[in-house]
């Protein structure tokens, strides 16, 4: 159960709680980023000039919602230095998973970052609706109306993908049991006590859990619509990184 409370600043929230935020919003905001800088990569090397057009679209969209969570954070005690100037983009230490650290070798990782990591983040983003963290709260108004056209755009590709064949579909199926692992650990396990602070002072309105299951059977429904399945994976809890969610290598 949370505590309904309202928190206008971040001098209003319970040190504990200023602490667990900024470890959780830096996650989000890197994961972002992270995401925006690959889709970047792909304006010019998009199979369609519509793709491009729309990877530049995606690219200007997540790196605009991590550009609005660096400027929620820039304020918490012990927050980056970075954040402080134009200097959130080329931090040293980033919190989004090791996945995202390097280019993506094809347009069908692509389309399996925005369907499975983007769609997880969105159901995370869903929680903080009625947050009690104003800033937060009025971030993700915005960001949840963008991710709407992203969730219809990557769910576009998929059916698109099934119609080319079992050739284009076996190597979907490759990027998706690729990218599954740092969406299904961008949860974090059950009782997750680096977020428990949140949901008990209403800043997320559930355990985030809550938002697995939810994430997880609408894309197991949508990935056996469209010829694909869900990967044969095992989370490895005992070494998960809070800081980066996802299991320690």
């Amino acid at each position: 159960m949370s505590t309904r409370a309202h928190f206008d600043t971040v001098g209003d929230l319970p040190p504990e709680v200023t602490a667990a935020l900024l470890q959780f919003g830096l996650a989000l905001a890197d994961t972002k980023q992270m995401i925006g800088r690959r889709f970047s990569e792909w304006v010019t090397a998009a199979p369609t000039m519509e793709a491009a057009v729309a990877a530049a679209a995606i690219t200007q969209d997540e790196l605009g919602h991590a550009r609005s969570l660096f400027a929620m954070l820039r304020d918490f005690p012990g927050a980056p230095p970075e954040l402080q100037g134009e200097g959130e983009f080329q931090r040293q230490d980033n919190f989004a998973p090791g996945r995202l650290h390097a280019p993506l070798p094809s347009w069908f990782d692509c389309i399996a970052l925005l369907f499975l990591l983007d769609r997880a983040l969105t159901a995370v983003f869903k929680l903080a609706k009625q947050s009690s963290f104003t800033p937060l709260r009025q971030r993700v108004a915005k960001i949840l109306q963008e991710e709407h056209f992203h969730e219809m755009y990557s769910r576009g590709w998929l059916k698109h993908i099934q119609k080319q064949g079992e050739a284009s579909l076996s190597r979907l199926q490759e990027s998706i049991t690729a990218f599954w692992p740092a969406a299904v650990y961008w949860f974090g396990p059950e009782e997750d006590e680096s977020t428990a602070a949140l949901i008990h002072t209403g800043i997320l309105a559930a355990d985030i859990q809550w938002a697995y299951q939810e994430w997880f059977d609408k894309t197991q429904s949508l990935l056996q619509q469209n010829g694909l399945r869900v990967p044969d994976f095992s989370p490895a809890w005992q070494t998960w990184d809070p800081r980066r969610r996802e299991a320690a290598v």
